[in-house]
C-alpha cells in the first residue's frame, strides 16, 4: 500500500470510518438537527455549523491547493462563516457541502503519487507531504471539536 493510499484511508476513517481517535466526524454529526448545530453552548466557542462550514471550506482550499491553484488562500464564505437561516433544509446543504468537499479532496490526493510528498505545494513554501499531515490534523482537531459540542447539546 501507498503512502498517499494510507493518508487517503486515515482520511477516510477519520471522517466517516473507524476513526481511531473516538466518533468519526460522521458519527459525532449523526442526528443533529439545525437548531443544535446553530446553538452556541459555549459563548466564545463556533457553533457545529460554523466548524461544518469551516471543514468543507478549508477541504476545497486544500485540494485547490494540491491542484495547482496559487490563489487559493482562504474559503470564499471565510474562515467560520456565520450560519445564515436555521433551517432543515440550510443545515441539509451544509452537510451535502462538507460531503461533496470532502469526496473532491480525497479524489486530489489519490491522484497524487507517492515522489509528489516531497514536492513544494505550488505557490508555498512547504511540502505536499506537510500539507497532508496538516489536513489529518485539521480534521481530527475539529471532528473532536464537534464531539465535544454534541455531547453539551445532545449527549449530556
Amino acid at each position: 500500500m501507498s503512502e498517499i493510499e494510507k493518508i487517503v484511508g486515515e482520511l477516510e476513517n477519520i471522517h466517516d470510518g473507524n476513526a481511531w481517535h473516538g466518533a468519526s466526524l460522521a458519527e459525532a454529526l449523526s442526528g443533529i438537527t439545525a437548531e443544535q448545530a446553530a446553538a452556541r453552548p459555549l459563548k466564545l466557542a463556533h457553533s457545529i455549523w460554523e466548524i461544518v462550514s469551516h471543514i468543507a471550506g478549508w477541504e476545497n482550499i486544500f485540494r485547490r491547493r494540491l491542484e495547482g491553484d496559487g490563489q487559493a488562500i482562504e474559503p470564499e464564505a471565510g474562515d467560520f462563516p456565520p450560519v445564515q437561516a436555521v433551517s432543515k433544509e440550510a443545515w441539509a446543504q451544509a452537510l451535502e457541502y462538507l460531503e461533496s468537499a470532502h469526496e473532491q479532496l480525497l479524489q486530489a490526493i489519490s491522484r497524487l503519487s507517492d515522489e509528489a510528498l516531497e514536492t513544494n505545494v505550488a505557490h508555498r513554501d512547504y511540502t505536499v507531504r506537510f500539507l497532508l499531515r496538516g489536513i489529518v490534523r485539521h480534521h481530527v482537531y475539529h471532528a473532536g471539536q464537534i464531539a465535544l459540542l454534541r455531547k453539551s447539546l445532545v449527549d449530556g
